[in-house]
């Protein structure tokens, strides 16, 4: 079976897009035609809510169910999509996230194996997000294009990604920590506010400044509601340590926890210089922002899978990490699947928040090898620029 796999077209990029084109064909024109979408629906009708001065975060049963969670800057910087009839909209939606994290993935500094094996090993978890119409696969490629930007000292850039995916999930401004790895630190922090004021006073083109102060005001009631969210309702750490530990243990405790860990690698400045240091930041960065996160849900774990990967490409590769990699393919990437036996899905992963506990466990994993690296991390970085000067594909 694995020999199959190594035949030189499951290598070709042509082939890789082909299938990730059908894959998202297959996923929006079943939306579109039998299924519907009602996250699309909550999108779609925030841009004429925005329009016609109504709050975005009110109750609208006759349109969908649940609540709108986003910035007022959402419906308008997605008004192209909006404004197109719905079904078109619904239709193209899944394509625009599907294409961003494919390029944002192709753009990273990874080897042409690195980049296959990255979009064969997320291809199930990336599908698992686009069959919900969900913004994940957006939020999972804003930190490696924010990363690619400080790479290429283009700090503003960096600013405008982290500001952006702050205005579709607030927990993309996670990424933000890595401008501490970089110099021009000052003119990011700049540009951060500049982006922060452009992208927030963009909505002014559907709406007057006092209603949309108003749905600003709004907007942060609404976050405070879902932040006390069902502690038995969400795929991360919070609810692995009410399972396991104690339900009496706050959230805020279990994010303060995880911040000061987060933070510790920051004593190693000496290693801020090093590729497979400022990797593993962006690797512990996307993980970190979806299990820490206390209302994650299944479809967001492609950005703590896209994580994964790039921890992957600079870990020890010990019997541990293995272990680790193996146990995060079945257990996040396959378990929501149909090919997962629907009998331990019910009985084990779900009661028992498994989908989020390899996850887990590799953040940890990445936090204790930025403090004790071994010769593996050189040994990567050494590796990486060998093969970037051999051929080009």
């Amino acid at each position: 079976m694995l020999s199959f796999f190594k035949k030189p077209i499951f290598s070709d990029y042509r082939f890789i897009f082909g299938v990730y084109a059908l894959l998202t064909l297959f996923a929006s024109t079943r939306i579109v035609i039998l299924l519907d979408s009602n996250n699309y629906k909550i999108f779609y009708y925030s841009l004429y809510h925005l329009i016609d001065g109504v709050s975005l975060y009110n109750e609208y049963p006759a349109e969908y169910g649940d609540h709108y969670h986003y910035a007022p800057t959402f419906a308008a910087l997605f008004s192209p999509i909006f404004g197109l009839p719905f079904r078109l909209g619904l239709f193209l939606w899944h394509f625009l996230f599907a294409g961003v994290w494919v390029l944002a993935i192709y753009r990273m500094p990874f080897t042409h194996q690195q980049k296959v094996f990255a979009y064969w090993f997320c291809l199930q978890e990336l599908f698992t997000s686009l069959v919900n119409s969900q913004t994940n696969p957006f939020i999972a490629a804003i930190p490696l294009f924010a990363f690619i930007s400080f790479e290429k000292k283009q700090p503003i850039w960096a600013a405008f990604f982290i500001v952006l995916g702050f205005n579709i999930k607030i927990y993309s401004l996670v990424a933000a920590a890595l401008f501490l790895l970089y110099p021009q630190k000052p003119r990011f922090l700049v540009a951060m506010v500049g982006w922060a004021v452009v992208l927030g006073l963009l909505p002014i083109f559907f709406t007057s400044p006092a209603k949309l102060w108003w749905q600003y005001e709004l907007w942060v009631n609404q976050l405070l509601i879902k932040s006390d969210h069902d502690k038995w309702a969400n795929t991360s750490i919070h609810r692995l340590v009410h399972t396991f530990i104690s339900p009496d243990v706050a959230t805020p405790v279990i994010i303060g926890f995880g911040v000061v860990l987060f933070c510790t690698v920051y004593i190693h400045t000496k290693r801020f210089g090093q590729r497979w240091f400022r990797m593993l930041m962006v690797a512990s960065v996307l993980i970190f922002q979806v299990i820490f996160n206390p209302v994650s849900e299944s479809p967001t774990y492609i950005t703590a899978v896209t994580g994964v990967m790039i921890w992957w490409f600079y870990c020890p590769r010990s019997l541990l990490d293995k272990t680790l990699l193996i146990s995060c393919l079945v257990l996040t990437v396959f378990s929501p699947s149909d090919i997962f036996p629907p009998v331990l899905r019910d009985r084990f992963v779900l009661p028992y928040v498994l989908k989020a506990l390899p996850c887990v466990l590799i953040w940890f994993r990445i936090i204790w090898q930025m403090h004790i690296p071994s010769s593996t991390g050189a040994s990567a970085d050494v590796h990486n620029s060998e093969l970037s000067l051999g051929k080009s594909y």
